[in-house]
């Protein structure tokens, strides 16, 4: 007889225990439906527009959104949406959440204007030496690189200075937010091997396709002028600010044989305004830099954390 009444109050607590958040998913909420801002864009040559996806319900667990082009020698799409016309020609491009999808006609125009003509100057002066309080540089840019040789271009430029190494550092993190292959190729000619492969773990998430943690505008926020309010939109042309740290002297590294320079990168994307990135000339076999001839990046965590979001009514259009 307690052997029955236990059963049936086990049975009764069952049967009236409600189903948890989520429709009995373990207290997930799933994606109902997907929605894009534009249905079909049109685009020249090297242009570039950022579809934005809406997930529904508002309140879904998992919010990625996975991007794909029907036909990347038209038209690519990176995981945060911005669309880039290659050719002329049209493609699809379609944004996938859960089971659900929806997608964009994409048609791209011979271009009637050519790509802008890249240019780099850098001014200002950090001794390679000495820790000097208050030393600061600044790199001005017409538009970020296109290509691997492009880089080198300005690398044959800005190279040779600390704040060089620091303003090739963003322009290759943005290179990969656009092309991986390309991208990554670029952060290897700039970076110790041990942080060239931190950065790009780091840059999947940062340029993945997670609206919660992405964040596609990470290095315009390095740029003047750029803030969360304007949706980081910078001045042109382009400027990076760098100074000395002020509070951490030169340290010898016995691993490179020299010494590593600690700078700080001005920013509007974090409450302190500045992010640490630090730099060194080796001539170490088998370290990028071509035997001490270019300043690279010994570690940069600033750069990879993620800035502050954008504000809830502005919108990121994408960098030149």
């Amino acid at each position: 007889m307690t052997l029955s009444v236990i059963v049936c109050a086990m049975a009764c607590d069952k049967e009236n225990t409600p189903d948890p958040p989520g429709g009995g998913n373990g207290g997930t909420t799933g994606v109902t439906g997907i929605t894009l801002n534009k249905t079909s864009i049109e685009l020249e040559e090297n242009g570039r527009e950022t579809i934005t996806a809406t997930i529904a319900p508002a309140n879904a667990t998992f919010k990625t959104v996975a991007w794909n082009s029907s036909n990347e020698a038209v038209a690519k799409v990176t995981n945060s949406g911005e669309v880039t016309g290659v050719a002329a020609g049209t493609a699809t491009v379609t944004a996938k959440a859960g089971n659900k999808t929806a997608t964009c006609a994409v048609t791209v125009k011979a271009s009637t204007k050519p790509l802008e003509a890249f240019s780099v100057k850098i001014t200002g002066a950090i001794d390679h030496n000495t820790h000097t309080p208050n030393q600061s540089g600044t790199v001005e840019f017409s538009r970020f690189p296109a290509t691997v040789d492009e880089f080198k271009q300005a690398r044959d430029v800005i190279g040779s200075e600390p704040h060089g190494a620091v303003a090739l550092q963003i322009m290759a993190f943005e290179m990969y937010r656009r092309d991986r292959k390309v991208g990554e190729a670029c952060i290897h000619l700039n970076n110790v091997t041990t942080n060239a492969n931190e950065s790009v773990r780091r840059l999947k998430e940062l340029f993945g396709s997670d609206q919660n943690y992405a964040r596609p505008y990470q290095m315009a926020a390095f740029l003047k002028g750029a803030t969360p309010r304007n949706g980081y939109k910078p001045d042109k042309p382009y400027t990076i600010e760098v100074r000395v740290n002020n509070g951490n002297a030169y340290k010898h590294s016995s691993i490179y044989n020299t010494k590593v320079i600690y700078l700080q990168v001005l920013t509007a994307g974090t409450d302190g305004g500045t992010r640490n990135i630090d730099v060194l000339k080796t001539r170490k076999p088998g370290t990028p830099g071509e035997n001490g001839k270019f300043f690279i990046v010994f570690n940069s965590p600033g750069l990879d954390s993620q800035v502050k979001k954008i504000a809830p009514d502005a919108s990121f259009k994408g960098l030149d």
